[in-house]
């Protein structure tokens, strides 16, 4: 149950945040991704959480990026798709590396 109101707090829904690029080109939306892992990393310290989070949000976005509907920066595209690998791939040491390299990460 938490699992699933973690998702929907801060997950924002799929139309509605695609509702807002669509309007014009395809736009950036590296800031607001990065500014949506930031914020759940510092109020949710639970690495299952916040690997379902990531794994959550890498899926909702693929087909877009994919297919050229939106962009994202490559430096934060690499660390969410290592941080949507399965724990036991990466490691929980290499995992909490990358959300430092995150954390500090501009724009």
């Amino acid at each position: 149950m938490e699992l699933l109101q973690v998702l929907h707090k801060n997950i924002p829904q799929k139309k509605k945040f695609f509702a807002l690029f669509r309007k014009q080109q395809p736009q950036d939306i590296s800031k607001v991704l990065l500014q949506m892992i930031k914020w759940v990393r510092n109020s949710t310290k639970d690495t299952k959480m916040m690997n379902s989070f990531c794994i959550e949000l890498y899926d909702m976005l693929y087909y877009y990026i994919m297919f050229d509907k939106i962009r994202v920066a490559k430096k934060i595209l690499r660390l969410l798709e290592q941080l949507a690998l399965p724990i036991k791939y990466i490691g929980e040491h290499r995992r909490n590396e990358l959300f430092k390299k995150l954390i500090k990460m501009k724009v």
